[in-house]
């Protein structure tokens, strides 16, 4: 049975008690996208939420909780730059950035603000298990960009408009469904304990993606327009090891591993 519970102020003391009564698991993944060049108005909303989230569940008697993070949270994109990416990993220098950097209108302080947020938040998300040893399990699922099938293609993602405007640019995406197959396992499984789980897989350039979508059918070759963009660099970032884990883990709920980047594309293609 579905039931639909609003909540209306994230921030607000008590503001999922209502929602999660009766809940034996919790998957938060309702963090607000807020654009801003100031951090005081980014990074307080978005841990009020989450520490309510976690007090509520508490309270609650829930038995598992994940929190689904953002890949922002661990690095800002660094090209040309071969690195392995860990799950220790945070973006302190995005946290940096938006705490000491001048607050001027633009779309790169958004993205360093919004990337601290994101680091912040789960920072604070695992301190409060750390320090409160809640009743509950509590894990992360930290997804990359998500494409793949859109329930509404009209009112969806910002990644699926990314690839859907074919931008210049690169990305790591992994198909939308195994991201959700994660976070499910993540509140299911009982080998999942207090881990950060990466909803990782592959790395093209737009141009790569552009040409995929081309031979996928003829829809694609139709969508399709324009010349390519300049590449002006490459992820060199290498995340093999979170990778296997994940893909452990999506076959223990039944799964051959990540779905192969054409299937996420006729997917993507399929509901457009």
């Amino acid at each position: 049975m579905f039931e639909l519970v609003q909540v209306s102020d994230f921030e607000a003391e008590g503001a999922f008690d209502e929602a999660f009564k009766g809940a034996n698991g919790v998957i938060y993944v309702s963090t607000p996208i807020i654009l801003n060049a100031d951090p005081a108005k980014v990074v307080e909303p978005l841990i009020k939420g989450t520490i309510n989230s976690l007090e509520a569940a508490s309270r609650a008697g829930v038995k598992r909780y994940v929190l689904s993070s953002s890949s922002k949270a661990v690095e800002s994109t660094n090209y040309n730059y071969p690195h392995h990416i860990t799950s220790s990993m945070f973006n302190y220098e995005a946290i940096r950035k938006a705490c000491c950097e001048p607050n001027v209108d633009g779309l790169d302080r958004f993205v360093d603000v919004y990337s601290a947020s994101r680091a912040l938040a789960e920072l604070a998300f695992w301190s409060w298990v750390g320090m409160n040893q809640p009743p509950f399990v509590a894990n992360s699922v930290v997804p990359d960009g998500q494409f793949g099938r859109a329930l509404d293609p009209e009112n969806t993602t910002s990644t699926f408009r990314m690839l859907k405007a074919a931008a210049e640019g690169e990305w790591d995406k992994v198909f939308g469904q195994d991201a959700a197959s994660l976070l499910v396992a993540a509140v299911a499984l009982p080998s999942l304990v207090n881990e950060r789980i990466f909803a990782y897989c592959h790395n093209s350039t737009w141009n790569e993606l552009r040409c995929k979508i081309r031979l996928i059918s003829p829809k694609g070759e139709k969508l399709v327009k324009g010349e390519d963009q300049a590449v002006e660099g490459r992820d060199l970032s290498n995340a093999d090891r979170l990778i296997k884990r994940a893909e452990d883990i999506l076959r223990e709920i039944g799964q051959q591993g990540f779905a192969s980047e054409e299937d996420i594309l006729r997917d993507f293609l399929d509901c457009l």
